[in-house]
């Protein structure tokens, strides 16, 4: 029977593609925006600065895995009512975040010496703010994503941009960059938090319900020691290098992790904004989530795909067009973090679909057995590899550890998961491959390495377009495709490459 306008289904449908526009949109938006802004200071900031900044948050992303002790994606869960756990999740949210904000300032010269760098002692007591202001903004942020109304977060983020870019310019020019980046990130966080705690529908006092705590503890605890996990296996390559090959070395190869993660950034506000609500609800009103988890693998792939192909191949252009000549030392270390990067993403969708089907304690598992292969592994490539040896580690394990397990957890949800996900990112990765190769090419024929960036981006871009326009067509909104002008530009762009890209995928017209 078909689907109605006003069925469920073509509700949610609506809503999720509302508000993952509205994310992806948005994160595009403040994406571009604080590359602009980054382009800026690190022509001020010197790569040790970026290093020690980068050190401090190792520390500040360990003690944010376990600040609301991982409860409040309980909100996100249709199948729990937010009037009756709402209250409970902010008492606990903003004691432990407040206690744990306080362990880190009080502690903070002994960690900074742990991680083989006293001048990031400075930079986390200013963190350790940032930490303490979790708790009280964590309600109002979960229910405004439990209605995808990613519209009021994009504004929130837009807002609370300008203060914090104001701060990070005006103390780098002070000169201080690790402190100049620290309370950017305070003043980003406050604004954000008053913005969405104002414009959230009802508000929630801390309070406190015997009867829900447990459940909440069972649910949360496994998924906050999963993220402390998850934590250490993306920073403890920061320890080994800072460690290993000095202060300078973490800069560069912070930066370059920043790059390779542009496809995260963008994706990522959509996979933890819209991914768990969605797939909780398609679950509960029992829909396709076999045909949900082929859409939501191929529109990841398509992003991360265009991102880490295009990276990969004018990583070193990149740099010295955005950046300066000072960070060309990145490049070799960016070419692999390029596809860490894609594989990383779908990782990050994998686990937000186990997450809304509240098997936590599975992901604690990988974790556990991810950050068993990754340390050796480390210790080898920093070694013997530098940079590059560093990122060859983090793709042997994300690609032969953590994304084989996470598959093998949704077995028992999704029939036959690998499939579904080869299937989706085939022509994505083929696409990517292609559009590269055509990148660098084009790139090679010009000596400057702005006109490099820019024509290889361009030629990149473009093929991709082309060669990927068959599997963009659906995601357009209706109205653009019903558009003459714009329904004839897409149509025109799919039909020379359709029939290759039904071949791979093996779909049907």
């Amino acid at each position: 029977m078909p689907v109605t306008d006003a069925s469920p289904g073509s509700v949610l449908g609506d809503q999720v593609r509302r508000g993952a526009l509205w994310s992806a949109g948005s994160t595009l938006f403040l994406r571009f925006a604080n590359i602009a802004i980054m382009a800026v200071v690190a022509r001020i900031v010197a790569p040790e600065a970026f290093g020690v900044f980068a050190l401090a948050m190792v520390v500040q992303g360990v003690v944010v895995s376990l600040a609301e002790l991982g409860i409040s994606s309980a909100l996100l869960r249709n199948d729990l009512d937010p009037d009756r756990i709402a209250p409970t999740i902010a008492t606990v949210s903003i004691i432990t975040s407040l206690v744990l904000g306080t362990a880190m300032a009080v502690f903070a010269d002994p960690l900074a010496a742990a991680l083989g760098s006293p001048d990031a002692a400075g930079p986390l007591r200013v963190m350790a703010l940032s930490v303490a202001l979790i708790g009280p903004f964590v309600v109002p942020g979960a229910l405004i994503q439990r209605d995808f109304r990613q519209d009021v977060i994009f504004r929130a983020a837009a807002i609370a941009f300008v203060p914090s870019s104001a701060v990070l310019l005006l103390v780098a020019l002070a000169g201080d960059g690790a402190l100049a980046f620290a309370w950017s990130r305070v003043a980003a966080q406050l604004v954000t938090g008053v913005i969405l705690t104002l414009k959230v529908k009802k508000r929630y006092r801390p309070g406190f319900r015997r009867d829900q705590i447990g459940m909440l503890i069972r649910f949360g605890l496994p998924l906050a020691l999963a993220n402390l996990l998850s934590q250490a296996l993306l920073n403890v390559d920061y320890v080994f290098v800072g460690r290993t090959l000095g202060v300078e070395a973490t800069g560069l190869y912070s930066l370059a992790f920043t790059i390779a993660a542009w496809s995260t950034a963008v994706i990522g506000s959509v996979l933890n904004g819209i991914v768990q609500p969605a797939f909780s609800r398609v679950r509960h009103e029992g829909g396709d989530l076999r045909g949900a988890l082929l859409q939501a693998c191929r529109t990841v792939a398509l992003v991360a795909c265009a991102i880490g192909a295009l990276t990969l191949a004018l990583a070193e252009p990149l740099l010295t067009t955005i950046y300066g000549t000072q960070w060309t030392g990145a490049a070799p270390a960016l070419v692999v973090l390029a596809v860490y990067g894609v594989i990383f993403v779908l990782g990050l969708l994998l686990a937000n679909i186990i997450i809304s089907t509240g098997r936590t304690g599975g992901l604690l598992l990988v974790q556990v057995a991810a950050l068993a292969v990754l340390l050796p592994a480390m210790a080898v490539g920093v070694r013997y590899g530098g940079l590059v040896g560093v990122g060859l580690a983090h793709i042997l394990v994300s690609a032969g550890v953590i994304l084989p397990l996470y598959l093998l957890m949704l077995r028992r949800t999704i029939p036959r998961p690998f499939g579904v996900m080869v299937r989706a990112i085939a022509w994505p990765v083929c696409a990517g491959t292609a559009a590269g190769g055509t990148a660098w090419a084009v790139a090679m024929l010009v000596s400057a390495a702005p006109a490099k960036f820019l024509l290889g981006g361009l030629a990149g871009g473009i093929f991709y377009l082309v060669l990927t326009a068959p599997l963009l067509l659906p995601l357009v909104p209706p109205s653009l495709r019903r558009s003459r002008t714009f329904g004839r530009v897409l149509a025109g762009l799919a039909w020379p490459t359709s029939w290759l890209a039904r071949r791979v995928t093996g779909e049907r017209a």
